[in-house]
């Protein structure tokens, strides 16, 4: 993996900026801090096979303007402008502050207690099946 220095972490906040900017109410995609080392190196561990389409991207951006660099890279290398709007939407959405906003606490622990019935055998969700009745194609015999 090659090196994330603050070169490669500002080119990737602008065009995290482009891709999410500040709207109705939710932050801009650098103001949660997706190109810190908390967020992008982070995701870079947890997906190595980004990397190479990701720093390509990110070389070919650096110096331009970002809106203009996104465009580009939208056009000419499907690959990396996927892979940094992958890595800048999965920063987003683990900053706290996002996951705030919009309602989500993460993952947590739902108790399954394996010997109680299902709500949705005794809501009558299925009852509209059994009224159906079996509903399947034979075989066909050769």
């Amino acid at each position: 993996m090659k090196k994330i220095d603050e070169q490669v972490r500002s080119t990737f906040a602008g065009i995290a900026d482009v891709l999410i900017p500040e709207a109705e109410g939710m932050p801009a995609a650098s103001a949660v801090g997706v190109q810190e080392q908390a967020y992008l190196d982070r995701i870079l561990g947890l997906r190595p096979d980004l990397a190479e389409a990701f720093f390509r991207g990110i070389a070919s951006a650096q110096g331009k303007d970002p809106r203009q660099a996104a465009e580009a890279l939208h056009n000419e290398d499907a690959a990396a402008f996927g892979a940094i709007g992958l890595m800048a939407a999965s920063a987003y959405y683990m900053a706290p502050r996002v996951r705030e906003l919009i309602g989500y606490p993460g993952q947590t622990a739902r108790p399954f207690d394996p010997d109680e019935t299902p709500e949705y055998v005794t809501n009558g969700m299925l009852q509209r099946v059994i009224n159906r009745g079996p509903i399947y194609r034979p075989t066909p015999q050769k």
